[in-house]
This record gives structure tokens, sequence and C-alpha cells, in this order.
């Protein structure tokens, strides 16, 4: 989340930037069937003293999407 699409750090295996309070993040895991269509959901969360912190909480599973 920031100026541009994709700003360093990355959650991906092998960062190796440490997370620093006050950086924001968003999530977006997605379910992509080739030829056919796709789906990413997108949640935000952002690093405070004492670790991270949703924006807003994400579904508890796909049978739940509201909570």
């Amino acid at each position: 989340i920031g100026l541009d699409g994709h700003e360093p750090v990355n959650l991906v295996h092998g960062e190796t930037m440490r997370l620093a309070e006050g950086m924001c993040f968003s999530d977006e895991p997605g379910l992509y069937l080739p030829g056919k269509f796709g789906v990413r959901l997108e949640d935000c969360f952002h690093m405070t003293a004492t670790g991270p912190k949703w924006f807003s909480v994400p579904p508890t599973s796909i049978d739940a999407p509201l909570g």
C-alpha cells in the first residue's frame, strides 16, 4: 500500500527487510482458474509496536464471508 503499485517490503519468502511500526500492507490471496475466472481478496493491515493490526477484520472462512 503506497504511492506506487508495488513498493517494498513484500510479504514473501526470502524478504530480508524488517517490518517496522507504521508500515502498511495488503494481504491478497487469490483463486484463479485459467481461461475461466479469478478472484482476489484484499485485506489491509498495519504494523504496531505490538505486532500487526487489521484495518478491517477478514472473514474467518469461505463459508462465512461477512464474519
